[in-house]
């Protein structure tokens, strides 16, 4: 598809059908891919997600996957997909803009480059040494996988929030619905977020959100597999490159790993705070 291409929110509608089986073929990652999720290939991949802000109609069917496949507590979502409204009579604009974990390899400059909320979790480094081809890591109540994914081990989490505080997207909250198993622990809430779906994602499959897009706003892959579709979308739209219009808070240097095709700005209209963050995953549909 060519980034000049027109697409109308009636055209998506009209080939939802289309789409969505699109979408279900789309449910299984390569057979490459999966074997490298497992760990039985030398080259690790790097996961990432590419978010076409032309192609989101607005369903909220990613938020609703995510909270059927995670159970998630009442009041808050592990995803989401904001209204964005700019621009007046007669040419007011409105998109549709989803929102997860940006799944962070957080700042290069930093000898242990890791995002904020690992950074910030005491028991980061309290698990498992396990390796992923012939990379080594060691698990944590929260860390970083080799692959990317920034995950959690309710077992190992102390309950001190200290993540929820340093991740400033917002995205991490206490979850009624996630319990800690730690002997001292057990009563206190642990902590949701997305994970990429890494019990999926390790058997092949793509994330919940990607198997429900209707519209193919989310598009799943390998960066480090330049035949995946991420790969083709980074390299056509400059997504690397240009973090700092394809990424959220490109100036906190966490270096996100979610990717905005966004070629009318609208990242530039979206705001976020360190006293509004926590209202982005527990508001109500728009």
């Amino acid at each position: 598809m060519n980034k000049k291409d027109p697409i109308s929110r009636r055209d998506l509608i009209k080939t939802g059908g289309v789409m969505a089986a699109a979408a279900a073929a789309t449910s299984i990652l390569s057979g490459e891919k999966a074997k490298a999720a497992e760990g039985e290939k030398s080259a690790v991949p790097r996961w990432a997600m590419v978010v076409d802000l032309r192609r989101c109609i607005g369903c909220r069917g990613c938020s609703i996957a995510d909270k059927s496949e995670y159970g998630v507590a009442l009041g808050r979502f592990n995803t989401v997909v904001k209204n964005i409204e700019f621009g007046k009579y007669p040419e007011p604009k409105k998109y549709f803009m989803s929102r997860l974990c940006n799944h962070c390899a957080g700042d290069p400059s930093k000898e242990w480059q890791v995002p904020p909320c690992v950074e910030a979790c005491p028991e980061s480094k309290s698990g498992e040494r396990l390796k992923m081809g012939k990379e080594k890591y060691r698990t944590g109540a929260t860390y970083k996988r080799p692959d990317g994914m920034i995950l959690i081990d309710p077992s190992l989490c102390i309950g001190c929030y200290k993540c929820v505080d340093a991740c400033p997207y917002g995205v991490r909250s206490p979850d009624p619905n996630v319990k800690l198993t730690r002997p001292d622990r057990e009563k206190d809430f642990g902590v949701g977020k997305c994970t990429f779906c890494k019990h999926r994602v390790d058997q092949g499959l793509a994330p919940s959100c990607v198997n429900t897009c209707q519209g193919r706003a989310r598009i799943f892959g390998d960066l480090n597999d330049p035949e995946s579709e991420v790969s083709k979308l980074a390299k056509e739209f400059n997504l690397l490159e240009h973090r700092d219009k394809s990424t959220l808070l490109p100036g906190d240097k966490t270096m996100p790993h979610i990717f905005y095709i966004d070629p009318d700005g609208v990242l530039a209209h979206y705001k976020i705070t360190k006293e509004t963050k926590f209202a982005e995953f527990k508001n109500e549909f728009e």
